[in-house]
C-alpha cells in the first residue's frame, strides 16, 4: 500500500498488527507497532490493546507492562480490554498479587469490571489454591451486577475438583440453578470425570445421576461417557441403576457395548 503511493489509516494499520500478533509473529509485529510509531501515527487504544495483549500471550510481562505505562503517560485511556489483556498475562505469567492489585486500579479510577475481567482474577486466585479469595470475587460480582456465568461456575468447580473437594463442586451445581445460570456440556463433564478419582459406590450413583440431570437438559453425552459410568455402577455394585443408564443410553442411540448386567 505504502509502496504505490497509498496512506493507510490507523484502522489499516490496526487490523494489520492485530494480523501480525495472531499469527503468532510477536517480534514482526513488535516491529510493526515501532513503524507505526516512526510514522507517526495517532496510536488509540485499539493499538495499544492488541499489542499488550499479543506481547501477554507469549509472556512478555515487561514489554507489555512497559507499553500499557507509555499508554496512559501519553493521555491514551484504557480500555476494560487494555485492563483485562494485562490482568491476564499477569495471571498466567507474573503473579496473581499484581493482577489484583491492577485489578484494584480498574476500580479506583471508575471503571466497570466485566465478566471477563472478574473470570481471569478468578482463574489466578483458583490457580494459586486461594479459594476463598476467588469466592469473594464471585460475590463482588454479584454485588456489581455482573453475575458469575457457567464460564465463572466452570472455573472454580474445575479447581474445587482438581483438590479433592468435590462436595463444593457440586454445591456450586445448585447454586447456579438458584441464580438461573444454566450449565453447560463442560460443567457436568468436569463433575462427572471427578467421581472416578475416588471410585467410591456413592460417587459412581452421583455420576449417573448428573447423567441423567445432562440429558434431561437437552445434552447429549458421548458414548463412551456412558460406558465409564456403567462400569463404575457395575463395579460398585449397582446393577439395577446399571439397567436404568443403560437404557437412557439405548434412548439416545447411543448404541452401548456388550455388558453383563
Amino acid at each position: 500500500m505504502v509502496e504505490k503511493g497509498l496512506s493507510p489509516n490507523l484502522t489499516s494499520y490496526n487490523i494489520m498488527l492485530k494480523g501480525y500478533f495472531r499469527a503468532g509473529q510477536i517480534e514482526e509485529g513488535w516491529k510493526f507497532f515501532l513503524e507505526m510509531k516512526k510514522r507517526r501515527c495517532e496510536i488509540d487504544v485499539v493499538t495499544y490493546t492488541t499489542v499488550v495483549h499479543g506481547l501477554g500471550v507469549v509472556g512478555e510481562v515487561k514489554r507489555a507492562r512497559k507499553v500499557f505505562n507509555e499508554m496512559v503517560d501519553k493521555g491514551v485511556l484504557p480500555s476494560v480490554a487494555t485492563y483485562n489483556a494485562l490482568i491476564q498475562v499477569l495471571c498466567k505469567k507474573d503473579s496473581v498479587e499484581n493482577a489484583v492489585s491492577v485489578f484494584e486500579e480498574m476500580l479506583r479510577k471508575g471503571y466497570v469490571p466485566n465478566s471477563i475481567t472478574f473470570n481471569v482474577v478468578i482463574r489466578g486466585l483458583c490457580h494459586k489454591e486461594q479459594m476463598e479469595k476467588a469466592m469473594e470475587y464471585m460475590d463482588m460480582m454479584r454485588d456489581n451486577d455482573c453475575g458469575p456465568n457457567v464460564q465463572t461456575y466452570n472455573i472454580v468447580i474445575r479447581y474445587f475438583c482438581d483438590a479433592g473437594e468435590i462436595g463444593k463442586g457440586l454445591e456450586l451445581l445448585e447454586k447456579m440453578s438458584s441464580e438461573n445460570c444454566l450449565p453447560n456440556l463442560d460443567t457436568y463433564n468436569i463433575l462427572i470425570s471427578s467421581m472416578f478419582v475416588r471410585k467410591k459406590s456413592d460417587d459412581m450413583v452421583v455420576a449417573g445421576k448428573l447423567l441423567i440431570e445432562m440429558v434431561d437438559r437437552g445434552f447429549m453425552p458421548r458414548r463412551l461417557t456412558f460406558n465409564r459410568i456403567l462400569d463404575g455402577l457395575l463395579l460398585t455394585g449397582n446393577q439395577g441403576f446399571a439397567k436404568e443408564i443403560l437404557r437412557l443410553q439405548t434412548k439416545c442411540s447411543r448404541l452401548p457395548r456388550q455388558f453383563k448386567l
